[in-house]
């Protein structure tokens, strides 16, 4: 065994770190627990790696336990979003239409049907919503 071998030149301050941060440095639970057998062949017991802090990296563990929390929120979050503009868009769309069949009957009631045909571009809408409400609001005013 390859790794084994590299294990048996670490010194104790290595080996130690091998068994703390295996999972960072993405080694298998094998090698830890040969690095666990090296060190207590060198006087080192699993209680004295438990109580000097060198059993785990706390600090790795609670990160990659947040790491995998925001992934799984912000998919969560991403879909949600998805799906709420796929149920809004058509929702829009109505009333988008809606508001066109308004500015052509606002301009059939003033007897100008060819201001009622424009075009009504839909990317458009939210600026020509603003523009329409100003020529129709003096429009209304023009009415006698």
């Amino acid at each position: 065994m390859e790794d084994s071998d590299i294990l048996k030149r670490f010194d104790n301050d290595k080996l130690i770190d091998v068994v703390k941060n295996y999972k960072r440095y993405g080694y298998d639970d094998e090698i830890r627990d040969y690095a666990i057998n090296l060190l207590k062949e060198r006087g080192w017991s699993v209680e004295d790696l438990k109580t000097f802090g060198y059993w785990e990296n706390s600090d790795y563990e609670e990160a990659l336990i947040q790491y995998k929390a925001y992934c799984r929120n912000s998919l969560i979050a991403v879909c949600v979003l998805v799906l709420s503009l796929c149920m809004l868009v058509p929702i829009y769309l109505v009333f988008v239409f809606m508001a066109y069949r308004n500015v052509c009957k606002f301009y059939q009631a003033l007897g100008r049907k060819e201001e009622a045909v424009f075009s009504f571009d839909l990317c458009w809408h939210i600026l020509l919503f603003f523009y329409l409400k100003e020529k129709m609001k003096e429009e209304l005013k023009g009415i006698r």
